[in-house]
């Protein structure tokens, strides 16, 4: 076996050999209080229903990762918050992950809801548009620099604001 040391590569002595075995054969140290909290942390939050949506927002690195749910191949209860992409979601109803449908996936919306950073939806504090996302009639709405008046649920909504067809649904302020 090669060892790169001091800028050589050289064979590795038998003692060198013998110690690195013998450090395999060693069980690996327990997690420390930090490591256990993370986990556990974690795991409620991999199988929380009732966060809140600012809640999920403020803890994304806790949340479990859509490949993470994937890989585990279990459902995923509706409610449950995650992460892909760099967005959030939550569950809309019970799901088992398939590769080939991701949350924003085509047709994925009944299924995975984005979540946005709450905002108040007035006139003064838009809601910025995300493509999936729940709409409400009497919200304001950004999107392309333009503020937009909600004039119906849209429960997705996969209209963006401005959109041809649209005058109904939305109205430019």
């Amino acid at each position: 076996m090669k060892v790169y040391d001091s800028g050589v590569y050289r064979e590795a002595t038998p003692e060198e050999i013998a110690a690195w075995e013998e450090a395999a054969r060693q069980p690996a140290p327990p997690p420390g209080p930090q490591e256990q909290v993370m986990t556990l942390a974690r795991a409620m939050a991999a199988a929380a229903t009732g966060l809140t949506d600012a809640v999920a927002l403020s803890i994304p690195d806790l949340l479990p990762a859509w490949a993470e749910l994937l890989s585990a191949g279990n459902q995923v209860a509706a409610g449950v918050c995650l992460t892909h992409k760099g967005q959030t979601y939550r569950v809309v109803q019970a799901v088992t992950p398939i590769e080939s449908q991701p949350p924003g996936g085509e047709g994925m919306l009944a299924v995975y809801r984005p979540i946005e950073r709450e905002h108040t939806g007035t006139l003064t504090d838009p809601i910025p548009w995300v493509y999936g996302m729940d709409c409400y009639q009497g919200k304001y709405y950004a999107h392309g620099g333009i503020t937009y008046l909600c004039r119906a649920d849209m429960l997705p909504c996969t209209w963006a604001p401005g959109s041809a067809g649209t005058e109904g649904q939305w109205e430019a302020v």
